[in-house]
């Protein structure tokens, strides 16, 4: 065979050979780029980074929940009964502002009318990188271009963690389908676990300066937050603050850092309270939550009980912030976590 045969066939073979296995990542589709579930699995592996953006995109709904690791215990179902939806629930563990308005902005341009985000807001996302997700994205999930197509139609990471895993769990009789709600936070939920779990800080000598927590959340909210609610007039955006352990206040107050955190959510809350498409709930003071211990695995993140507990409250409008109670509720806050005896948690017992 010559030279230029064999080079030939060597190049027919590997665009059958491509061309192939592009055919079976675009049949199975294991990230739903293309559309929903395939029928050939009953079972999907899930990863918040490479699956939300095609639940984003193809499934349908008219509810978006967006947050961080405090909304993975969210129970979906429990939500669309109790506030009359169609949810779709997209958290990124750990995730910025810059993580739910990548996301959202997949949503809105999706087929589905959105009527109404849920938007667990907490300080990472205000104070934290505006410019910038938590983890690097795979930029082909999140763009829609043929480069983008085949950079997922030819890509053998795809093909080993996620095809190869959906047909392994198939074939064992697995069934679990694209989560409409991801993964979910497991756990030792009790005292023990959230204090042995818990490095104190010593004592700063300085508190910091609110004008750099107040400047981190103008930067936030106007590149990642503020842009969506004014670009979605229609879109009614429902944010609400989530019940940290006492623990984590005591890091804050530790590290000397409280007051300013508290300046650049009040900041942050009154500018957001401007727009009439915006309702706001704050969940930070429920101090009977909050000072119990059993509640927590560590000094944030809470049970399935404490998801459950909000939705019902924002099924039933509890502690929504205004623009007449904003200021008088955060400086309760202030009041109660100052002259809180965080030192008590941590003595022996007696």
């Amino acid at each position: 065979m010559t030279t230029k045969r064999w080079t030939l066939c060597f190049l027919l073979l590997s665009a059958v050979t491509l061309t192939l296995f592009a055919g079976i990542m675009y049949v199975t589709d294991p990230l739903i780029r293309y559309g929903t579930e395939s029928k050939l699995f009953s079972y999907y592996e899930y990863s918040e980074l490479y699956s939300n953006p095609g639940i984003a995109k193809n499934y349908r709904y008219d509810t978006v929940l967006v947050g961080t690791s405090m909304i993975q215990n969210t129970d979906v179902q429990e939500c669309n009964e109790l506030l009359g939806c169609d949810m779709v629930r997209l958290p990124y563990p750990g995730g910025t502002s810059y993580n739910m308005k990548t996301i959202l902005d997949i949503c809105f341009a999706s087929d589905n009318t959105v009527e109404t985000v849920y938007w667990e807001l907490d300080e990472h996302q205000l104070f934290g990188v505006h410019d910038a997700p938590r983890d690097p994205l795979p930029d082909y999930l999140y763009r829609s271009d043929h480069l983008q197509d085949l950079s997922y139609l030819l890509n053998l990471d795809i093909f080993f963690h996620y095809d190869l895993k959906n047909l392994r769990g198939t074939l064992q009789g697995i069934e679990q389908p694209v989560a409409r709600e991801g993964e979910t936070l497991t756990g030792d939920f009790s005292e023990k676990a959230t204090l042995s779990s818990y490095n104190r800080p010593n004592k700063a000598e300085t508190s910091a300066s609110s004008e750099q927590y107040i400047a981190d959340a103008k930067r936030n909210l106007e590149s990642n937050i503020i842009p969506l609610v004014e670009a979605n007039p229609d879109t009614e955006f429902v944010f609400f603050t989530v019940p940290f352990s006492i623990l984590y206040w005591d890091r804050e107050m530790q590290n000397g850092t409280f007051d300013a955190v508290m300046d650049g959510l009040e900041y942050a809350l009154e500018r957001l309270l401007e727009y009439e498409n915006v309702r706001i709930y704050f969940y930070h003071d429920e101090w009977e939550i909050v000072t119990d211990l059993d509640n927590y695995k560590d000094y944030s993140h809470y049970g399935s009980w404490i998801n459950s507990y909000m939705t019902r409250a924002l099924a039933n409008y509890q502690d929504r912030l205004t623009a007449d109670n904003c200021e008088s509720i955060l400086n309760e806050m202030r009041d109660y976590i100052h002259s809180y005896d965080f030192d008590g948690i941590f003595a022996p017992a007696t």
